[in-house]
């Protein structure tokens, strides 16, 4: 930084000047208000979005509410004030803290020297008459996290000792369902917060009944088995609908789309149709679109999710097949007509069966084990389901005790309504919010019931 003893003594006596300069038939009038106005940083080689940096006056301080990215060098910024009126202006650089090296204690803003803004710097400006002036603080805001960063971490070992035949975790209104069946008996432990677990009791559901398609729709969990339709508003008591669609029998659930169930169903000369319902009683057929031999039966992966546009879509993908086929990858927008993405790429690859995704930060994220390697599949799509990708494990690498597996549950946990809430239970509740919990899960003869839980950093922040 450079500084000019000069400055100081040009100023009062550009004070003088005017005086002299006036002549005495004349009366000119000076602004006494020194208001603050604006602040704008330069942009240089090194931080070239400093410029796009906005801030505002909150009562004495001048600050940027949303702050910096990440890593935005603020020791040697370029800044131009604008205020009201303005003589001349002078920051102070505090005692404590980052000290510049010659030691200097305060110097006109000048605009061609830079300030070390690492801490916060108090500011005097003086408006046009010189007479009148008003004291700011600066404090420059830069992100202290990496917003792009996934933590993750270990929550909880396995809540018993089940040996699962199959399993699921989902979300009824808030609640963490985990279901566990041995083949003889269904387990049940729920959460309110993915953290803290209990046992609770399960009736009315198979001992046999198998977990993985269980859905959710408006407040209720659906679960297809031997050909019936069971719904619980609990989670615990669960009812047989008796009914099936006319001349049709269930063959699987595939995903809950457009306030609607969508699933698969068969009728007497085995022939296999897309089916909805907004109640899991009365169900359309459509009979004109026969299920392809290729989509998936069993064993797969589904996510609904909204596009760009706003407009619900969903992802079937992988699974068991009822003809072999690779790089299976369906993709609809009403669960009757489905686009195979597989056919015209191939970045999904084969996964094994059991594979999980869910929908994040407009993005989608696959979790899955390979059969044919052992090795971890966690694969990501910006695209919506189109193309994937490895994850970038600099920035989402889940620990190294965690197992590669397949069966998982992969839940986004997004709890109570934010709106009217007070500051400091809008931050404890977005701390709680947008966190993925991975739960359970298989890995050959082995498994596992325990939970793990991420979040993107950027989801912590107040403002996105």
């Amino acid at each position: 930084m450079k500084f000019n003893p000069f400055k100081q003594i040009f100023f009062l006596s550009s004070v003088v000047l005017l005086s002299s300069c006036l002549g005495t038939t004349t009366t000119t009038e000076t602004s006494s208000d020194p208001g603050f106005v604006s602040l704008k940083f330069a942009a240089n080689d090194s931080i070239p979005y400093l410029n796009t940096a906005v801030f505002t006056l909150d009562g004495k301080t001048i600050t940027n509410v949303d702050s910096l990215p990440f890593n935005t060098r603020i020791d040697s910024v370029y800044p131009t004030f604008g205020f009201t009126s303005s003589a001349g202006a002078k920051y102070y650089i505090p005692a404590t803290g980052y000290k510049y090296k010659n030691k200097k204690d305060s110097a006109f803003i000048t605009g061609t020297d830079t300030i070390d803004f690492r801490q916060p710097i108090q500011i005097r400006n003086y408006a046009a008459d010189a007479i009148h002036y008003k004291e700011y603080t600066v404090k420059v805001n830069v992100h202290q996290v990496d917003p792009e960063l996934y933590n993750w971490a270990f929550v909880k070992g396995n809540l018993n000792a089940v040996t699962s035949v199959s399993q699921k975790a989902i979300l009824l209104n808030d609640k963490f369902c985990y279901y566990q069946n041995d083949g003889t008996t269904i387990t049940l432990n729920t959460s309110l917060d993915g953290y803290t677990w209990s046992l609770a009791s399960v009736t009315g559901l198979p001992a046999n009944a198998g977990l993985t398609t269980m859905l959710k729709l408006n407040g209720k969990l659906f679960l297809l088995q031997n050909g019936s339709m069971y719904s619980s508003v609990d989670g615990q008591t669960w009812t047989n609908n008796v009914c099936t669609p006319v001349n049709y029998t269930y063959k699987t659930l595939l995903v809950t789309l457009n306030d609607s169930l969508r699933a698969v169903v068969q009728s007497a000369d085995q022939s296999l149709r897309f089916a909805g319902s907004k109640d899991g009683l009365t169900w359309f057929i459509n009979t004109k679109v026969a299920v392809p031999a290729n989509f998936p039966i069993s064993d797969f992966a589904s996510v609904t999710f909204n596009a760009p546009t706003g407009k619900a879509r969903a992802l079937v993908l992988q699974g068991s097949l009822t003809t072999d086929a690779n790089h299976n990858n369906w993709s609809t927008e009403d669960g009757y007509y489905w686009l195979n993405f597989g056919n015209e790429n191939h970045t999904l690859d084969t996964l094994s069966t059991g594979p999980s995704i869910i929908s994040y930060d407009s993005k989608l994220f696959l979790f899955g084990g390979r059969n044919d390697t052992g090795a971890s599949f966690y694969k990501v799509s910006t695209d919506e389901g189109l193309s994937w990708k490895l994850l970038d494990t600099l920035k989402n690498r889940l620990p190294e005790e965690y197992l590669p597996r397949t069966y998982q549950s992969v839940v986004v946990f997004k709890p109570l309504a934010l709106k009217g809430v007070q500051p400091d239970g809008l931050k404890q509740q977005i701390l709680q919010s947008n966190r993925i919990f991975i739960i359970g899960g298989k890995s050959g003869s082995t498994s596992y019931s325990d939970v793990w839980t991420g979040k993107l950093n950027r989801k912590n922040f107040l403002r996105q």
